[in-house]
């Protein structure tokens, strides 16, 4: 689709390959593509047609599932260029936890902040059993407040025995160690591995009936979701009103 975000469809899962060739940074033109993608998948899933996607799953580039948000761009925004882009990240965010089809994250390698929201977004979460690779919540280390309803995908996809360690305090862990968490659901031995994992439970997943799916994954996660904006808001007079990433520029 363009040469950060490549779609393909195998029959009724949707395959979309997340590389920009870096760290799948999260800017103006990631959410522009991947945005594409969740609209097609929203419209076919509301049609209910034969032949429409079941099933997504989001598939990292070696190394990288996502780094997060651009942090050579977000630190010189204006004010208003940064409330739209981490606006958008959050509607980015809430589209993929709130996806009426499942969602199936597959990483071999780093997810980190924004990246990591967008693994816990997904449904089921595969990862190469690869020490190297780090994982984790990192704004309470570097300086930056959860943003409106992500802290409710972090809370309801992260077990509560783990929500200080790995919510609060930002701690970056193995793929392994998030795996003995039941953070992710499955670890692969290799990246040649990952994808027909992946593809083995999106063809799984893709056999539920669309219509109680859609309805129960509402139930499930909306209210979640709700719960921490409503949060947010509350506390919104107590937010940084200067760039918050400011002090990240590189």
């Amino acid at each position: 689709m363009t040469e950060r975000v490549h779609f393909e469809q195998l029959g009724h899962i949707a395959l979309v390959r997340l590389d920009d060739g870096k760290a799948n940074a999260m800017q103006k033109e990631w959410f522009a593509a991947l945005g594409s993608v969740l609209e097609r998948i929203e419209h076919a899933a509301a049609r209910s047609e034969p032949g429409d996607v079941r099933c997504l799953i989001l598939l990292g580039r070696p190394g990288f599932f996502s780094g997060g948000l651009d942090l050579k761009v977000l630190p010189r925004l204006a004010p208003r260029e940064l409330r739209d882009t981490t606006a958008v990240f959050m509607e980015t965010m809430r589209r993929v936890f709130l996806l009426p089809v499942p969602v199936v994250a597959a990483s071999e390698g780093h997810a980190i902040a924004g990246g990591m929201m967008l693994y816990l977004a997904a449904d089921w979460r595969i990862a190469v059993d690869d020490e190297r690779s780090r994982y984790g919540l990192n704004e309470a280390r570097t300086g930056i407040p959860l943003l409106g309803g992500t802290l409710g995908i972090c809370e309801h996809e992260i077990p509560p025995a783990h929500h200080t360690e790995m919510i609060l305090h930002g701690a970056m862990l193995s793929a392994r160690e998030t795996f003995e968490r039941c953070v992710t659901h499955r670890l692969v031995a290799s990246s040649e591995a990952l994808l027909p994992a992946a593809l083995a439970v999106a063809e799984n997943l893709a056999e539920l009936e669309p219509h109680a799916y859609r309805l129960n994954k509402q139930l499930m996660r909306g209210p979640a979701y709700a719960s921490a904006v409503a949060r947010a808001n509350a506390l919104a007079d107590e937010a940084p009103k200067q760039n918050v990433f400011a002090h990240l520029a590189r």
